[in-house]
This record gives C-alpha cells, sequence and structure tokens, in this order.
C-alpha cells in the first residue's frame, strides 16, 4: 500500500525525530532501533517522490543517528535503503533512464573507487562518497513536476531548523548538552567579558551548519519569489534560520550572508524596481531592530573573530592560507595527483584539510575526476529539466534562481563541503532551482 498524503513524510520525520532526542537524553540505544524502523517501514509506504523527504530532513542529523560516536552514521542505512526502494521501482514501472546519464554516473562512480584503490586510499571512505551521489541519481530520474522543489525546500529547511532548536534546547538540558558536546570539540569565541559558545545545531563545526543555512535561505528565496505570491512562510524561516546563522559567529557566514543580500537587491533591481525598494526596506528595517537588541554584544564577538588573532592573512582566514599552500604544494608536486587524484581516505587528507573546495577537490579526483564530476552533474542537470519541462533555455546568470549555485560557490571558498554527506543534496537542490526557471514566466519578484 502506497500512502500519498501530502504531509505523511513530514509529519512523520518530526514524529522520528523524537526518537533521536531521547536517544541523546537517555543514550539508549533502543530509540536508535526505532527510529530507523519507523523511518524505513515510512519511507516503504510513502510514494517515490516522498522518499527522499526523509533524508532531507534528516541530513542536518547525520552526526547524532548514531549508535556509537566514532561509528558511521544511520544516515548511511537510510541512503543506501532509498536506493534499493528506487531500483525495485525502476523495475516495477519500467521506467527509461538517459542513456548519457548512466554512462557519466557509472564513469564518475567507477573513476571515484579506483582513484582511491590505486591510491592504497579508504575505499570506505570512497564508497561514502559516492553513496549520496548515488541517491541524487535516482531522485532525478522520479522527479516530474517543479512543484517538488517546494516541497523538497521546506522538508530540508525545517529538518534544519528543529535540528537548531533541539540544539538551544539543549544548553537547558545537561543530558543533550553533554551528549552533543561529547561528538566533538565545542568552538568557542572568547571576549573581554565571557566565553561564548559557537552555534553548531546538531553539526560539529558552525561553518558547515551556516552553510546548510546558507542554502536553506537562498532556496527559500528561490520558493517566494517563484510562487509569484505574497506567503508569510518562506519570509518566517529565512529570518529565524538567519538568526541562528548569525550565532554561529562565523565569518564565512557573516560574508556570504551580506553577499546573499547584495544579490538578492541586485537581481530584484533588474526586474523589479519596486519590490528592489521593498525589499532594501524589509532588511533595513530588520537589521535596526537587530543592531538595537545585539550590537554590542555582536560587535565585540565578530570583531574579535575576524581582528582578534592580528592582521595577516593567515590570522584573519584563521590559518586556513597555511592549509592552502600545503594542499597546492601537496598537488603539485605529483603529476599523478594532478591527472588523476590521490583518491579518498589517505593519510595526508586525514591528518590535513584543505579548507576550500577549490583544492580539495582536484586533490582527491584530479583533472579526469573533475570534469567526470561535472559531466555527470550536467547529465543530471539536462534530465531533470526535460522531467519538468520540455522547454530549452539558456542559464540565466542574473535571475534569483541562480543565487543558490553563487552562494555554495562562495562560501565553499574556504570549506570542502565537497566530500561532506549534505553536498550532493545541495547540489539536487540548486539543480531543481536553477530549471524552475523553465516554466517561470513572470517578472521575478513581481
Amino acid at each position: 500500500m502506497i500512502v500519498k498524503s501530502k504531509n505523511y513524510s513530514i509529519l512523520l520525520c518530526i514524529v522520528s525525530s523524537i526518537f533521536v532526542v531521547l536517544k541523546m537524553y537517555t543514550d539508549n540505544p533502543l530509540f536508535l532501533w526505532l527510529f530507523i524502523l519507523f523511518v524505513m517501514t515510512a519511507m516503504l509506504l510513502d510514494k517515490q517522490q516522498h522518499r527522499l523527504d526523509y533524508l532531507l530532513f534528516f541530513i542536518s542529523w547525520v552526526y547524532v543517528i548514531k549508535f556509537e560516536l566514532t561509528g558511521h552514521s544511520l544516515f548511511v542505512v537510510l541512503c543506501f535503503f532509498y536506493i534499493v526502494l528506487s531500483i525495485v521501482t525502476l523495475f516495477i514501472h519500467k521506467k527509461r533512464i538517459s542513456t548519457q546519464l548512466v554512462l557519466t554516473y557509472v564513469l564518475f562512480v567507477f573513476f571515484a573507487v579506483m582513484a582511491t584503490l590505486f591510491s592504497s586510499g579508504n575505499v570506505i571512505e570512497a564508497f561514502g562518497f559516492v553513496l549520496n551521489y548515488s541517491v541524487i541519481f535516482f531522485a532525478v530520474l522520479f522527479i516530474d513536476s517543479n512543484g517538488y522543489f517546494r516541497r523538497y525546500t521546506y522538508v530540508y529547511a525545517v529538518g534544519l531548523l528543529c535540528a537548531a532548536i533541539v540544539r538551544w534546547v539543549s544548553f537547558s538540558v545537561p543530558a543533550i548538552n553533554h551528549f552533543i558536546e561529547s561528538m566533538t570539540i565545542v568552538n568557542t569565541v572568547k571576549t573581554t567579558s565571557t566565553i561564548n559558545t559557537r552555534f553548531t545545531g546538531l553539526d560539529l563545526d558552525p561553518n558547515y551548519f551556516s552553510l546548510q543555512i546558507l542554502i536553506a535561505i537562498a532556496c527559500l528565496l528561490v520558493l517566494y519569489c517563484y510562487d509569484n505570491k505574497i506567503e508569510v512562510t518562506p519570509i518566517v524561516l529565512i529570518i529565524i534560520l538567519a538568526i541562528f546563522g548569525v550565532f554561529t559567529y562565523s565569518k564565512m557566514f557573516i560574508i556570504t550572508f551580506i553577499t546573499f543580500i547584495l544579490l538578492t537587491f541586485i537581481m530584484f533591481l533588474k526586474h523589479n524596481v519596486k519590490t528592489a525598494i521593498k525589499f532594501a526596506s524589509f532588511i533595513v528595517v530588520v537589521l535596526s531592530v537587530s543592531l538595537f537588541f545585539f550590537y554590542e554584544r555582536l560587535f565585540e564577538i565578530y570583531w574579535v573573530r575576524f581582528f582578534g588573532a592580528g592582521t595577516s592573512t593567515d590570522a584573519i582566514t584563521t590559518g586556513r592560507v597555511s592549509s592552502w599552500n600545503m594542499f597546492a604544494t601537496e598537488i603539485l608536486q605529483s603529476t599523478k595527483i594532478v591527472v588523476f587524484g590521490a583518491g579518498f581516505g589517505t593519510s595526508f587528507s586525514t591528518a590535513k584539510m584543505a579548507h576550500t573546495m577549490y583544492l580539495s577537490t582536484p586533490y582527491y579526483l584530479g583533472v579526469v575526476g573533475v570534469a567526470l564530476a561535472l559531466l555527470y552533474i550536467f547529465s543530471l542537470t539536462k534530465v531533470l529539466r526535460q522531467n519538468i519541462s520540455n522547454r530549452k533555455t539558456n542559464f540565466q546568470y542574473l535571475t534569483i534562481n541562480a543565487i543558490p549555485l553563487y552562494i555554495m560557490l562562495i562560501a565553499n571558498t574556504v570549506l570542502d563541503s565537497f566530500v561532506m554527506d549534505y553536498f550532493p543534496f545541495h547540489i539536487l537542490m540548486i539543480m531543481f532551482a536553477l530549471a524552475l526557471y523553465k516554466t517561470q514566466e513572470h517578472e521575478v519578484g513581481r
């Protein structure tokens, strides 16, 4: 029996998250067994397009759905189960698949695994890397309406919001707070009077949590503009998520969020001056209220974050310049790494992080691997566009729909998101946002 209720999966995600919270509170693994059983049963009974909801909701919960802190996340099990269900559905419905998409997918996966094998890396890490890229392969095959962008954006944003709320509440619940803090080193900012904990949601790092917030915000903006009607929900979610983002005390978040505001204003100005003026007025009001209540505290914290360690490039980038130099040297000193990459789980990449996608990606995959990855993504985009519209359009650079892409490219200048679990899902949302332009006849923001 397939359940076709629109809100079934969203409701089940929220109920399932309660089991995870109970696991954190009691440290009883029984609640995780209930969680995985509950979610897998729900996925089995749900329609194919809605099965992706469970992955989008819990992608920001990856680190807390583990039986052991050092073990693999149950998110891997959910992804694998999703793929199995997708394959079965493909055979049942005898769905045709693009030859180009299959070819680019197989080449990309084969290369990622073989590059790791030849470099004596960790093959398990390589399979973990390609797993979520396999998820979006099947997701794209079954997306047949642009209406799913609305659904997926809300599910992703609500999952992220629930994770943030759980972390916020945990500060008042010692058992949950201890569980979360035991996962990693707690990031703090020390000012002259206090030590401030950087907000991370249920992630391990405030920067990566804030990137997920930025992508959610950008997609919510696309949704708001695409609907071409006044709707409160996306704006409310944007404001709430942005507040949580500010309290990550992330330099990357502040810089990228300011860029996001400027890009949005430019896009609005290009299409509708009246909307641009309304947007600018709204931003001024929100910033004025925020500064009135939080100016002194936030100014001091962000001053310390940006200039507390000095004004050298290495100090301002929190040591990232040194990491960039090390990775660039490691790549350039070997022709093999330049061309074919070093694969995943090498001793060098395990001990150090590049802190930029533009060095970590060529290090792992090399020129050949990057080319195959791009071909695979372009094939996914082509199939997605064909599925939701038969019209053909060129890529539009100056539209609201392109903002999620720009946010991802800018933020990952200082992050290694390419190898993170959530990155393929970000790619899916970005592709979907860009594809929406094909059925969008109205002016953005009218």
